[in-house]
């Protein structure tokens, strides 16, 4: 029996052991078949992702760590009439840093800052004030500091490693070698605001554009075309494969007609005879090109790229196109041509001047008695009563037509931008305006230029062009151009002219101040009040009225402005030129034609040295 219960086991063994072999082996084959089908699956999408959708694949990959980048065209640059570079470009740097990081020492790194950037004491307050203001939410944010980084300090902060919280950063910025010679019609620059970037897509937040003379006039060809590249996400390298972007296409240069001697020469005259407040014009009178141009007070466009100064009040203001004043005694020779153009027999017939002009209950004064006065008389010798006269026979329309016709009260259309249009006003203008009605005496002080009759310098000097040149109103030019300036031509006797340029020649030769030679031109004295039109008592006149007027006594004259209008040289004229200055009274409105005489010699000078 015991040999029996011994051998149970070993029978099962024996019966049992292949059956679980056999299921093993079933169990390795179910799972190669498993991991082998499963291999193959993934060898079969392998291909099909590599072979079949592989390019579109590359392109997503690509297009995930490939980033296209803006590149900015270099400005063209601006030259003057003789090739010399007035505004070009050139590299600034700005200074920033993360107020975060500042506010958490801020005794510390406040006053290393400044001393890094050479900020003065009221900067570093302001600085510190412009930190603490910063909301939380936007500490993590770079902060403008300091634009236009000196480049010695530049080479200081690179060198200390101590200061590499700074971040210093590039960027395209403008240099003018003239500084405020010619600053309002050269212009300056600055950056785009939000509302020209809603306005315009082309724009980008960074960008820069002209903002005021030829800058913003001839901006978008200056500009040039931006251009892009392809850079790496992560090393920010320019990815080469198949990616080469397009080249930025540089601005266009512009050369202007401006001489920078003759401007050089124009704020001189200014300065030499201490007149702070003023225009000028110089004009070719046959080609309609602008050779000098000033405006006082002027300021420096190169502080102005850099951002640390404000024009001073009244700097930013180009009086030479866009101050209208009365022209004074400048408008008399279109006064001229409308009498005899109205009524030459009435024109030719001489008036008595006694000083004074009488209308209705108010006497017009003149400068002076002059006797019996002709057309050329009073051209030559300023007399009022004559011009007084006329207008009172041909009326407001007759007289200011002729005035009209030459360009007086209309832009004139140069390519510098905003210009005023002035007022030579009408009868029917007189009818709508405020103060109105009309009355006789607007005539007769529009006739000498005073009253409400406005003119800018550029206007006066076109006016004055067109007298020269026989009569052709031309567009003025500032920038260089093949095409010749649009041009309309006045129908006047060339007889008419000559003899208007004649009378303006013997006017200069009696003039204080005018030395070169050979010039023909006129001064001209105004206030912006109508203080012609008065009561007789209120009237200064040096000979006493008519005994049943009520006595004369002198009123104080305010502050006045003194034109010079004119052109050289007067047999065979070449340029014109038109000279406003501002704030001083009439004893010495003959500054005018000092500043004239100063650049007219400094231009015939540059004449036989051949330098023009």
């Amino acid at each position: 029996m015991p040999d029996d219960t011994a051998l149970i086991p070993d029978v099962h063994e024996a019966t049992s052991a292949p059956d679980a072999r056999t299921h093993l082996g079933c169990r390795l084959r179910g799972m190669s078949w498993f991991v082998g089908a499963a291999l193959l699956g993934l060898a079969a999408r392998g291909v099909h992702l590599q072979i079949v959708h592989g390019a579109e694949h590359a392109a997503r990959l690509e297009a995930a760590s490939v980033k296209r980048v803006r590149l900015a065209p270099s400005r063209g640059v601006i030259r003057d009439a003789r090739g010399r570079v007035v505004a070009e470009n050139r590299v600034a740097v700005d200074a920033y840093v993360l107020p975060d990081r500042m506010l958490a020492r801020p005794d510390e790194k406040v006053p290393r800052l400044a001393a890094a950037l050479g900020l003065n004491d009221d900067e570093r307050r302001r600085l510190r004030q412009k930190l603490d203001a910063v909301p939380a939410a936007k500490r993590d944010q770079f902060l403008l500091v300091r634009r236009d980084v000196d480049p010695e300090r530049l080479l200081a902060i690179h060198d200390d490693r101590a200061l590499s919280w700074i971040k210093l950063v590039e960027r395209a910025g403008r240099r003018y070698p003239f500084g405020p010679l010619g600053a309002h019609a050269i212009g300056y620059m600055n950056e785009v605001s939000p509302a020209e970037l809603a306005k315009d897509p082309s724009k980008r937040l960074g960008d820069r554009v002209g903002r005021t003379g030829v800058e913003r006039a001839r901006d978008r060809a200056l500009r040039g075309t931006p251009g892009h590249a392809f850079v790496g996400v992560s090393s920010r390298v320019v990815v080469p494969a198949g990616r080469e972007g397009t080249a930025p296409i540089a601005g266009h240069d512009v050369t202007l007609t401006l001489d920078m001697d003759l401007v050089r020469a124009l704020d001189e005259a200014f300065d030499r005879h201490d007149q702070r407040k003023g225009a000028a014009v110089l004009i070719d009178v046959h080609t309609g090109r602008v050779l000098a141009m000033t405006s006082r007070p002027a300021f420096d466009p190169n502080l102005l790229d850099r951002g640390v100064a404000v024009p001073a009040a009244g700097s930013e203001l180009d009086r030479a196109l866009l101050q209208s004043e009365p022209p004074g005694s400048t408008i008399h020779p279109f006064t001229a041509l409308a009498a005899l153009a109205s009524d030459r027999a009435a024109a030719e017939h001489p008036v008595e001047c006694k000083g004074f002009y009488p209308l209705g209950r108010r006497l017009f004064r003149c400068t002076h008695s002059h006797g019996r006065v002709d057309l050329d008389h009073a051209l030559a010798e300023n007399c009022f009563v004559w011009l007084y006269d006329q207008a009172a026979r041909l009326g407001l329309d007759a007289i200011v037509g002729e005035a009209r016709r030459f360009g007086l009260g209309a832009p004139t259309g140069i390519e510098v931008g905003r210009e005023l249009a002035g007022l030579v006003p009408t009868r029917a203008w007189f009818e709508r305006a405020d103060p109105g009605p009309f009355r006789a005496g607007h005539s007769l002080t529009a006739a000498i230029g005073l009253g409400v009759v406005r003119v800018t310098p550029i206007q006066l000097a076109v006016a004055y062009a067109a007298l020269a040149n026989g009569g052709t109103v031309r567009t003025p030019q500032i920038v260089v151009s093949d095409v010749p300036a649009p041009a309309r031509q006045v129908d006047v006797p060339a007889a008419d002219l000559a003899r208007i340029r004649a009378a303006l020649r013997a006017r200069a030769s009696e003039l204080y101040g005018l030395q070169a030679s050979g010039v023909a031109g006129t001064l001209g004295a105004s206030d912006s009040r109508e203080f012609f039109l008065m009561s007789t008592a209120y009237i200064e006149a040096e000979d006493a009225p008519p005994d049943d007027e009520p006595r004369a006594r002198p009123i104080r004259m305010p502050e006045t402005n003194g034109w010079f209008a004119g052109f050289a040289p007067a047999d065979a004229p070449e340029v014109a030129i038109v000279v406003l200055v501002q704030g001083r009274s009439f004893a010495d409105h003959r500054t005018a034609s000092a500043i004239a005489d100063d650049t007219l010699r400094a231009y015939f000078a540059g004449k036989e040295r051949g330098s023009r």
